[in-house]
């Protein structure tokens, strides 16, 4: 018994001391884990130090980046509260990533674009090309009741920021597949469908300035119908352009802008050319534009003008002064109880030597600025008259939500050339083009379109011609997924 009691005594403090050296663990690992929360929150404060304000950041349009929600959680790098080469960190715009060891943010994004299109009275190609419609007859016929898939304005964007003394410096290359193909857009490659990349936008920017390939300062895109058609309503002008511009920002959403752009002169003459691009440039375009933007919605007056020339076959040149003017606006309607609230209503009219503003896809040949008498293929002549070819036209549009992911859209296009009575006739000169488009699209998230869209377009020809005015029409389904 006595050695028993003196075994228990021997163990009571070696039983202490062990559960002393369990507490004394459990004591060090909290203050192991508390030191690491300080540290984890002294990391976060630095990381929004070094946030870029959204005030200071450019987009590559020139506008403010809007800022980064607080809910998003930091990267890695940024949670660690180092710029290491080695991680990948948050760019300055939103969906931009910086590359690593630069103060140059990127931002990769696009969409995909997909069309079934049925033509029953002539395939008019990707694009509801009224201005290409022919008359009723054997040729009309051989492409009449078909069907086609086509991808090629599914678009790859590529933006950057880097930040500057001067500002911003922001860079935009923009690619989609409405390249050149040879033999025209039906002779594409069957076994692949292969088509040719084309740059839509190549510009950067910097403080006020752009430079590059941009839309033209003279054009009124925010003032269009949404259509899943590629052209739009006839004769709506559109133009992806290399340019020089200067915007000024104004009070209450307003900006002023100025232009100089790539010029480019198309005539016609009594020899038979149509659609002919001159050689004479004498002066870039200049343009000016206003425009204004707010909760109502956006309006804009715009104006070009242009030095056009022409140098015959005996060396003589010939220059025309000629200028053209847009108006458009675009009013969100206001909650009616027949709808969500986000239905809008808007237009668009011009007049004047439009030209190259107004591609032929979108109706007349009015690329055709410039209208040229200068005797016939068998006897050809210099200049005797040189005539500038003004177009008149516009549009309107409505859109409607039927729910938050169902809206339809409803426009008219409408265009007219006034072509100089001295050309011969030309059954593919078009005096007048209308189209009328109708579509259905349902948004299932935020990044896809889908749906179903029907179109109807008159071309009128030349009076010489003889041929009375034709109509056709088009079903297109398609969907837009991006990214």
């Amino acid at each position: 018994m006595m050695c028993t009691a003196i075994a228990g005594l021997v163990a009571m403090p070696i039983a202490h001391a062990d559960e002393l050296s369990k507490l004394q663990a459990e004591i060090n690992n909290l203050s192991t884990q508390l030191n690491q929360l300080k540290q984890a929150q002294a990391q976060q404060s630095h990381w929004q130090a070094q946030r870029p304000q959204a005030g200071a950041v450019q987009t590559a349009q020139g506008a403010p980046a809007p800022a980064l929600p607080d809910s998003v959680p930091p990267t890695k790098a940024e949670a660690l509260g180092m710029a290491d080469p080695g991680y990948v960190m948050r760019g300055a715009m939103p969906g931009s990533f910086k590359l690593p060891g630069t103060d140059t943010s990127m931002r990769i994004g696009g969409f995909v674009n997909f069309q079934g299109i049925y033509d029953p009275t002539q395939n008019l190609g990707p694009k509801f090309a009224i201005g290409n419609l022919l008359p009723s007859g054997p040729a009309r016929a051989q492409s009449g009741r078909t069907f086609h898939f086509q991808d090629k304005v599914s678009r790859l964007i590529v933006q950057t920021s880097t930040p500057s003394p001067y500002g911003d410096i922001n860079t935009n290359i923009s690619l989609d597949f409405y390249g050149y193909t040879a033999g025209g857009d039906n002779n594409q490659a069957l076994q692949n469908n292969n088509w040719g990349a084309r740059i839509v936008y190549a510009y950067g920017t910097i403080g006020h300035w752009l430079l590059g390939q941009a839309n033209s300062n003279f054009i009124d895109d925010p003032d269009q119908e949404e259509t899943f058609d590629n052209a739009g309503p006839a004769g709506v002008p559109g133009a992806h352009t290399p340019q020089i511009r200067y915007t000024l920002p104004l009070h209450a959403g307003g900006a002023l802008s100025f232009s100089i752009e790539n010029p480019q002169t198309g005539y016609q003459d009594t020899q038979g050319d149509i659609e002919v691009a001159t050689q004479t440039n004498p002066l870039p375009d200049f343009t000016a534009k206003y425009e204004r933007s707010g909760n109502w919605g956006h309006y804009q007056v715009s104006a070009v003008a242009r030095e056009l020339g022409f140098t015959d076959q005996n060396g003589v040149r010939t220059t025309k002064f000629a200028a053209a003017a847009i108006v458009g606006a675009t009013w969100n309607l206001l909650h009616t109880g027949f709808g969500l609230g986000r239905d809008n209503v808007g237009f668009q009219a011009w007049y004047g030597a439009m030209a190259r503003y107004i591609p032929d896809d979108f109706g007349a040949n009015t690329a055709s600025t410039l209208a040229i008498n200068n005797g016939t293929a068998a006897d050809p002549t210099g200049a005797t008259a040189v005539q500038v070819q003004p177009d008149v036209g516009g549009t309107v549009y409505f859109q409607h939500w039927w729910t938050s992911k169902l809206r339809s859209n409803i426009g008219f296009g409408f265009n007219h050339q006034r072509l100089a009575g001295f050309l011969p006739a030309d059954a593919q000169n078009a005096v007048t083009t209308k189209t009328v488009h109708v579509n259905l699209i349902l948004q299932p998230t935020k990044t896809v379109d889908v749906g179903i869209e029907a179109m109807w377009g008159q071309k009128t020809y030349q009076a010489s011609t003889g041929i009375s005015p034709q109509t056709a029409k088009r079903i297109e389904v398609g969907g837009i997924w991006h990214f």
